[in-house]
């Protein structure tokens, strides 16, 4: 068996093959997150390269089925199966078994899944489409969670800029990128610790390709608005930035109990993190506001500045 060591959010993603893991067979982005160990908390995942026979086992009752995905949920484990067609299963191409916590997982990878590990590259470690899939649901267990964002740290200082597509996330990261670690131009973490919260980049970049495995406290969320002018005003209604901040959360597969546990670290993180919006062009002189309010020895709090 043939195992590596990938870490993000200070859980670690031990991932184990039938076949070798070379240097080439993930993505170089994802090297930046290889650990040489197993850490304190980690995640086991297994990669076979046959299919599971899906008919001679019990995977559960079906709790989601939305193509190409449909889920089943059993008295000890989640079954996975990514199929072409939804009403189809004779087209299976992934199946992936997973103990309730999501903790231990088997993938059942079909032959076109194969030939792609071996050609290397590959941009996920479950091999699903991306391993936010998988990340979502652990994070709720840790209180985090994923963010449409573009991440990066100044000066010391955890940024995050929210948005969805065209928001400006990479357009941000392009701007800032000769100023600040750039930890991911479209998916971070949020995740509460001892004295706060951090943010840990992804390997789940956008057009940016810079990614990093580095973290730090989280000082500040902005909101990205296009605007013919840099401006950025601190937000205090407290229920339009729970709204603002759901609209950029990643989901997975959503329980009750995985509401229930993101809805409360989602309050937490409007009562505890200063947030804004931030209104930019594309002059790259909205580097310079954010410059001049945090600085090596603290942050100062934004007025109503127009640059």
């Amino acid at each position: 068996m043939y195992e590596r060591y990938y870490k993000t959010a200070g859980i670690t993603l031990a991932v184990s093959s039938d076949l070798p893991i070379l240097e080439k067979t993930f993505h170089p982005k994802i090297k930046q997150f290889e650990v040489k160990a197993p850490g304190e908390d980690t995640v086991y995942i297994h990669h076979h390269f046959h299919l599971l026979d899906i008919g001679k086992s019990d995977p559960g009752k079906k709790v989601y089925g939305k193509s190409p995905w449909m889920i089943y949920e059993g008295k000890k484990h989640f079954t996975y199966v990514w199929t072409s067609s939804i009403e189809n299963t004779d087209s299976l191409k992934r199946a992936a078994i997973f103990n309730l916590d999501h903790t231990k997982g088997v993938i059942y990878n079909d032959e076109t899944n194969r030939m792609a590990y071996n050609a290397g590259n590959v941009s996920s470690l479950t091999l699903f489409p991306t391993d936010q899939i998988l990340l979502a649901r652990l994070l709720a267990d840790r209180k985090g969670c994923i963010l449409h964002s573009s991440g990066m740290i100044m000066d010391g200082n955890g940024l995050l800029f929210a948005g969805h597509s065209d928001a400006g996330k990479s357009t941000m990261s392009l701007m800032m990128k000769n100023r600040a670690t750039i930890l991911c131009d479209d998916r971070n973490i949020i995740r509460k610790q001892a004295g706060g919260f951090k943010i840990y980049g992804t390997w789940s970049h956008g057009d940016v390709e810079d990614v990093s495995s580095d973290s730090a406290d989280l000082k500040a969320i902005f909101f990205l608005k296009h605007a013919k002018e840099n401006r950025v005003k601190r937000l205090e209604d407290k229920t339009m930035i729970l709204k603002k901040l759901l609209a950029c959360l990643v989901k997975s597969f959503v329980t009750p109990e995985w509401w229930n546990q993101t809805l409360a670290l989602i309050s937490e993180i409007v009562r505890e993190v200063p947030c804004y919006e931030l209104c930019f062009d594309k002059s790259g002189k909205v580097v310079n506001l954010l410059e001049d309010e945090f600085k090596l020895n603290g942050t100062r709090i934004f007025a109503d500045i127009h640059r």
